[in-house]
């Protein structure tokens, strides 16, 4: 993958972010951002397994089980440093009067042609209305129930001061996204 490609998938990412504090900027509420870049080394690669083993930056090794949609594992060779960037945002913002529950979920994901230096990227964003169960300010979080019934606790931190005035039963519009980007460089 490409520096083209990566600043391409980094402008992604932040895209998404932004219309995520867009959306949230409509009405009172919060938004959590996170973003973690992991840079290891490739120490031991098995390809009839699709195994790689993994060195990181505090000396450790993982051993992970690499997926067939990985077209180009066969270009990885040992001592190659493997980034993986990986954001995500939370926007979370009291429903409009009338908004009944609902979801949507949208992916991307977009990987080297074979042949090409391996590498790909993944979004994903969901966006709900759902029914808060109970918000609790000392653990700065809020418990909600999802329109197909599943149940999330989401972590606001100190944000959640924003939100002093939801309660249970209240409707709330969530937008979470999240990108993942991989590259692999020679040594």
């Amino acid at each position: 993958m490409g520096v083209a490609k990566d600043i391409a998938c980094g402008l992604l990412g932040a895209f998404l972010i932004w219309a995520c504090a867009v959306r949230a900027a409509e009405a009172p509420g919060v938004e959590v951002r996170e973003l973690v870049v992991v840079r290891s080394t490739v120490e031991k690669i098995d390809l009839a397994t699709r195994e790689v083993t993994l060195k990181g930056p505090d000396g450790t090794s993982e051993t992970i089980n690499v997926g067939p949609e990985a077209v180009n594992l066969d270009r990885v060779k040992t001592g190659d440093e493997v980034t993986v960037k990986y954001r995500q945002a939370l926007a979370v913002s009291v429903a409009r009067p009338g908004t009944q529950p609902s979801v949507d979920a949208v992916a991307n994901l977009d990987r080297a042609a074979r042949g090409e230096t391996p590498g790909g990227w993944a979004t994903r964003v969901v966006e709900a209305t759902v029914t808060v169960d109970a918000a609790d300010p000392i653990a700065q979080t809020l418990t909600v129930t999802g329109p197909r019934g599943n149940r999330f606790v989401l972590k606001l931190g100190e944000q959640t001061k924003k939100l002093d005035g939801v309660k249970a039963g209240d409707l709330i519009f969530v937008q979470y996204v999240e990108a993942l980007i991989v590259s692999v460089e020679g040594p």
